[in-house]
């Protein structure tokens, strides 16, 4: 979690009287990470005093969105439990995306898979809900590893959500991927051809310094490669996790 967070006055008085902090490093302690499947930086799990999982916030909040979130967690709102509880009276498909959601963050992958689609199949096919699922959908090949089911699935969206955002975002995706396969000479390409597609696109800065560094014009900083991936992908707004 980021340490400003933890600074702030308001969340040090939550934790002392609210919550009990204990704080792991993932990298250090990558078998923990994996036991608790842990894919972003940063994760907060909230846990019963058994050990079972209550529910996790993934990614930074301010302040007081953090405060709230987790006190509502606490008392049983917007968790797992209750999201499923509400879908088992009424079909809705922003809560099965946040269910998809949730699923995707704890592991279960297959879980988050239906309810992305479920999302897709209940309504209009282009609209936005079944925009974010599509992408949700194409971030579970790329964390796996599977480089190029993740590129097709990217490169999908490119076309059947062409003049959106989510045009934009895959195509972002597939130079950012093509870069984590190692292919040097085609990561520069695919970066150059977004730059070129969307000069005034808010990543420009974050996509010329990758450019920079793969054309080795810039010396690679000193950090772990878990940090690095964190960073990148928190700087061209990742989210998806």
């Amino acid at each position: 979690m980021d340490t400003v967070v933890f600074t702030d006055p308001k969340v040090i008085e939550f934790l002392t009287n609210e919550m009990a902090l204990v704080k792991i490093d993932a990298v250090a302690d990558s078998l923990k990470a994996k036991e608790s499947h842990i894919s972003g930086y940063p994760t907060i799990i909230m846990i019963e005093q058994n050990g079972d999982e209550v529910d996790r916030v993934v990614g930074y909040l301010e302040p007081d969105s953090l405060i709230q979130k987790l006190r509502d967690y606490a008392n049983g709102i917007g968790t797992l439990d209750d999201l499923l509880g509400k879908m088992a009276k009424k079909f809705d498909r922003k809560i099965a995306f946040e269910i998809g959601d949730k699923y995707k963050y704890r592991g279960g992958q297959e879980k988050a898979r239906s309810w992305f689609q479920s999302v897709i199949d209940s309504g209009d096919p282009t609209d936005s809900l079944s925009g974010e699922s599509r992408m949700a959908l194409a971030s579970i090949p790329y964390r796996d590893k599977n480089y190029d089911k993740a590129i097709k699935a990217y490169e999908k969206i490119m076309k059947d959500f062409q003049d959106t955002d989510f045009e934009e975002q895959s195509e972002l995706w597939c130079a950012y991927i093509i870069k984590k396969k190692g292919d040097t000479t085609a990561a520069i390409v695919a970066f150059e051809e977004f730059v070129e597609h969307y000069p005034k696109s808010e990543e420009i800065e974050w996509i010329q310094g990758q450019i920079s560094k793969l054309k080795g014009e810039e010396p690679k900083e000193e950090q772990s490669e878990e940090t690095k991936e964190d960073s990148e992908e928190e700087s061209k707004g990742e989210d998806e996790g």
